[in-house]
């Protein structure tokens, strides 16, 4: 397995547990971000083709900030974590 893959499995362990969080306190709004966020990328693990990585950098990932519920408690943690993680994708992902 890659290093790229390892990082969205990683992004996949987190947001399945903030989900859960956000599940556990009846935030429904924040389990249909998270779940939105995370439901592609399984089938970008062993993905060759870049424009899909890409894609989910440039677009999905803008998608969730933009949807984040920002009043959340502990989210700030979240999108800290997030973008740690992206960043180690956009290291190893390279330009189109």
């Amino acid at each position: 397995m890659g290093e790229r893959d390892q990082v969205y499995l990683q992004i996949l362990s987190f947001g399945l547990l903030c989900l859960r969080e956000a599940a556990i306190v009846g935030n429904l709004k924040q389990v249909a971000v998270e779940a939105d966020h995370l439901h592609n990328l399984p089938s970008l693990i062993g993905e060759s083709n870049v424009l899909r990585h890409a894609h989910y950098l440039d677009h999905e990932r803008m998608l969730y900030l933009e949807r984040v519920d920002r009043s959340v408690p502990r989210v700030d943690f979240t999108i800290h974590r997030y973008t740690e993680l992206w960043q180690e994708l956009q290291e190893l992902t390279p330009p189109v």
